[in-house]
């Protein structure tokens, strides 16, 4: 005959077998994400002095993928990126830093004129391509952008100037201020528009509107 089960024992059983389920089943990631945008730095242009600039286009900007992941990247090495798990961009990067070159821009020549993305070559009086190889912090906090652009008149078929920037901008390390990257990047972006800004205004100097 078998002997019944003691009710105590088997409240044991129960609640060591919940304790061993729980330490097997994935635990919940308890990390509250934040996610971040690039912002324009440069003072909005005078209404007056807007309305008389040029009037830009800026083509879709290109980016490697490893940056256009939600996760920010943080260089870790020469060769090895990681990922914060916590922060995330709130939109695709390359489109992010696009809106924010083109405000930075507009304010620096200043101009109300901006197209962003295509155009017809009888809209702008100058075209801006940019192609980023590198923007991203290391493990100190200091952000660098590499990065290729072109200047050219509104059909493309006129190229006035180009470059190939190798920017650096110090910050807090990204492990105790991640907020910071964006800030940080920010600023490499401002001071790119910077340099095109002074090219834009040198060519229409030179040049005119074609």
């Amino acid at each position: 005959m078998t002997s019944p089960v003691h009710p105590h024992f088997l409240a044991c059983l129960l609640a060591a077998a919940g304790i061993f389920l729980a330490g097997c089943l994935p635990k919940p990631n308890t990390l509250a994400t934040r996610s971040y945008v690039l912002s324009p730095l440069s003072d909005s242009p005078q209404a007056a002095k807007a309305a008389a600039g040029p009037a830009v286009g800026i083509g879709i900007v290109r980016m490697p993928a490893y940056l256009l992941k939600p996760n920010i990247a943080v260089r870790a090495d020469t060769n090895e990126i990681r990922y914060l798990e916590s922060s995330l961009w709130a939109e695709r990067l390359d489109g992010a830093f696009q809106r924010a070159l083109a405000a930075d821009l507009a304010a620096q020549i200043p101009t109300d004129r901006m197209r962003i993305g295509s155009w017809s070559g009888s809209e702008v009086d100058r075209a801006v391509y940019v192609t980023v190889d590198r923007l991203d912090v290391d493990a100190q906090g200091t952000g660098t952008l590499h990065a290729w652009w072109r200047l050219t008149s509104g059909n493309g078929e006129q190229t006035y100037q180009f470059g190939n920037p190798h920017l650096t901008e110090p910050g807090p390390a990204p492990a105790q201020h991640p907020e910071a990257i964006a800030t940080t990047l920010s600023r490499l972006t401002q001071r790119l528009a910077d340099t095109l800004a002074a090219a834009i205004r040198a060519s229409m100097t030179a040049h005119g509107s074609p």
